[in-house]
């Protein structure tokens, strides 16, 4: 048995029954922590504590470890007197076989300095396709980006999600040890997939924000005037001026009703009722939405910047759309047996390549542990 800990200040948002917005890569690690956790490895999780909140029921027993108060200390400075010596402690208090981090930014170079001096196995889990191009200029400074790279090859191993970070990373770090995993999914028993007939709208969800794309959303409702748009999410902390200014026009269309933030157990019932997944992304590295919809039978509407590995079109696991205009054209060409064969390709793959024991026990396979 090893011993795992896993850093992730947003996982605490959806431990608690109070959820609030955590991002993919914190689902996507509580996915990790149960297939671990249920192949008899020893978790921990690192996260920003939450005094006040009440645990899921199923999670009373993970073993949180309390990050640092976000609230102490003199900004710019705290990083230094504070918070790297409080990571420190309590990573060499818990003593982990392997740290897994799952956005490399510029602490990774910071984590990994303290993983070599502790002699734990760094694990970073590359999250996002951007993060790994200059694109990530868009979003953190060049300042940022070096000490991330320099967290990259302090890791032990990096878990990549697509073919497109693996060749990146083994071309940029080629002797590092490295590997392509699915994400996987942790979700409770649902009941059988709605029939289509029943299936009244087209869901979008997630954070607002630039990267999600909420102008094409906007053309993609426009030219669509006889569906019904459900827009399940919540303002991000990121939010630019552009999402803001599209946000005002989704809420004037008729099509378009705003349903809020959701908690893990509405996502499900969500998606359950809609006609497709709408994906209108710049960029993702593999939606766990997209996870999300699967299992509930639901095909995805995503465009051909987000088909991680040609997925979408080469299991026929929904449509992949060049605009608004192509994709109208191949929803009108849709017939009742082709939805029927996408609805159940979607079940059929979830199921096959996502399962959350299955993912884990090669991840134990690939870090040689069983």
């Amino acid at each position: 048995m090893a011993k795992f800990m896993f850093y992730d200040d947003k996982l605490i948002n959806i431990l608690m029954h109070e959820e609030k917005p955590s991002g993919g890569a914190a689902v996507q690690a509580y996915g990790w922590i149960r297939g671990l956790s249920e192949a008899g490895q020893d978790v921990h999780i690192i996260t920003t504590p939450n005094p006040n909140g009440i645990l899921k029921e199923e999670c009373k027993e993970l073993k949180i470890v309390p990050l640092y108060d976000k609230q102490k200390g003199i900004r710019w400075i705290r990083w230094v007197y504070y918070r790297l010596p409080y990571i420190y402690n309590k990573i060499k208090l818990t003593k982990p076989d392997y740290l897994y981090q799952g956005i490399p930014g510029w602490t990774s170079f910071f984590i990994g300095m303290i993983c070599h001096q502790l002699n734990i196995k760094y694990v970073l889990r590359i999250s996002n396709d951007f993060l790994l191009d200059d694109r990530i200029l868009l979003n953190y400074s060049k300042a940022h980006r070096f000490f991330q790279k320099l967290g990259l090859k302090l890791s032990y191993c990096i878990l990549c999600q697509n073919e497109y970070q693996l060749g990146v990373i083994q071309k940029e770090l080629p002797h590092k040890k490295t590997i392509k995993l699915a994400n996987p999914i942790f979700l409770k028993a649902t009941e059988a997939p709605v029939e289509p007939e029943k299936r009244n709208y087209i869901a979008w969800l997630g954070l607002y924000q630039y990267q999600k794309n909420l102008k094409l959303l906007y053309e993609i409702a426009t030219s669509l005037p006889n569906e019904q748009f459900f827009v399940a999410g919540k303002e991000s902390s990121k939010c630019d001026d552009e999402t803001k200014l599209y946000l005002r026009k989704l809420e004037k269309l008729q099509n378009v009703k705003f349903v809020g933030f959701l908690s893990r157990e509405q996502v499900l019932p969500f998606l359950s009722k809609a006609k497709f997944l709408l994906n209108t992304s710049h960029y993702e590295g593999f939606s766990n939405t997209f996870l999300e919809a699967m299992s509930t039978g639901t095909p995805i509407l995503s465009s051909h910047k987000v088909n991680p590995d040609s997925i979408i079109s080469k299991y026929k696991l929904g449509l992949v759309y060049e605009d608004a205009e192509s994709l109208q054209n191949q929803l009108s060409k849709i017939t009742p047996d082709t939805y029927k064969e996408m609805s159940s390709n979607v079940l059929a793959y979830v199921k096959e390549n996502h399962e959350y024991k299955t993912l884990a026990n090669k991840l134990l396979s690939f870090l040689e542990l069983n």
